[in-house]
């Protein structure tokens, strides 16, 4: 396996590897347990976030929370304080405020200002996606698909770029999952490819993590295990290098995109759900690709796996204030209606 830098592979790591956050304070772990495959930290260097670094370049320490160099957050439910942790390992706050068009929000798990009326398209695994107007939409294409575009206007407006989100597909055994994400904007084409951190393509160049592109105008990070790329005027496409994409438009968007995400106008009944029209709308076909076929309904089980994502006494009971789990448990309920021979989505 190719490892990010600073990271060489063991194929019997130890259990408790040396870390930024663990030398604070005791984490708990017990160095009797059995050893780990994967990658770890090169001699020399420690372990911080999803980063290895030179243990003089640790992070900060806040509340009990670790941070990396570089890291902001908002200690106040109003945002009226930011904090970042700086180069020399001290966490600095200075009063803040959001902007005219934005909100203090909690969004994927972070609290800070985000635009306001924004829209989210996600794809949920390996066949089912939530478009913009909050459609849950079963999909098991595996060719290639616009995910959302918006074209040059005469007359564009500052908070609106012309955009294009391309999700590139491929069978894996039996299921359809995401090989390469790509996104032109600002003149530049970004992939972002399947099962790799720490680097994108850019216009057919890799680049290590972080690059900053047409003057600082596309920036594209590594935070965790997600690459995150955003635009000056709020876009942001989040990449966990499996199956999991969220794709956010700014409210300036509304109305304008083209795609498998749908038109973002607010009217659920006018996103289009049927496979084979969405795929000859929006999809590049590729040798052996199929766009799938409509799902039957399959009765809904008393009980399922799925319950633990919303259970209230549950593993993922800390989460529910930050996701609501709703629209989760769905996506896992088609997906196990799929597997198990009924083709697709619940008759309710």
């Amino acid at each position: 396996p190719v490892c990010p830098p600073n990271h060489h592979y063991e194929l019997c790591g130890s259990s408790c590897p040396s870390s930024c956050p663990n030398q604070e304070q005791d984490d708990g772990c017990d160095p009797s347990s059995p050893c780990t495959e994967g990658c770890f930290c090169d001699p020399g260097f420690i372990q911080s976030g999803d980063l290895c670094v030179p243990a003089p370049r640790c992070g900060c320490s806040h509340d009990g929370r670790y941070l990396q160099r570089g890291e902001e957050f908002y200690p106040t439910e109003d945002c009226g304080e930011r904090c970042v942790c700086g180069e020399d390992g001290e966490v600095r706050c200075e009063p803040w405020s959001c902007g005219a068009k934005e909100g203090c929000e909690v969004r994927d798990g972070a609290r800070g200002c985000y635009p306001e009326g924004c829209g989210r398209c996600e794809v949920l695994g390996a066949a089912v996606l939530r478009t913009f107007d909050g459609v849950l939409l079963p999909f098991a294409g595996s060719c290639t698909y616009t995910l959302a575009e918006v074209g040059e206007e005469e007359e564009e407006e500052e908070e609106v770029e012309a955009v294009l989100v391309r999700v590139q597909k491929e069978m894996s055994g039996e299921e359809p999952m995401v090989r390469q994400l790509t996104v032109t904007v600002r003149g530049v084409t970004v992939a972002m490819q399947r099962g790799v951190r720490g680097e994108v393509k850019v216009d057919g160049e890799r680049h290590l993590l972080p690059v900053s592109l047409s003057s600082g105008a596309v920036t594209v990070t590594q935070e965790g295990i997600h690459r995150v790329l955003r635009t000056r005027v709020g876009l942001k496409l989040l990449y966990d290098g499996a199956a999991y994409v969220l794709l956010t438009l700014p409210g300036s968007y509304r109305g304008r995109p083209g795609g498998l995400c749908g038109d973002f106008d607010g009217d659920v009944t006018d996103d289009d759900t049927d496979p084979q029209r969405l795929g000859e709308a929006w999809g590049i076909p590729t040798r052996g690709c199929t766009h799938g076929t409509r799902w039957s309904p399959c009765p809904r089980p008393e009980k399922s796996g799925c319950d633990v994502l919303e259970n209230a006494t549950g593993p993922f009971r800390g989460c529910h204030g930050v996701v609501a789990p709703r629209d989760y448990v769905e996506s896992c309920l088609m997906e196990m209606c799929r597997r198990e021979g009924g083709g697709g989505g619940w008759g309710w």
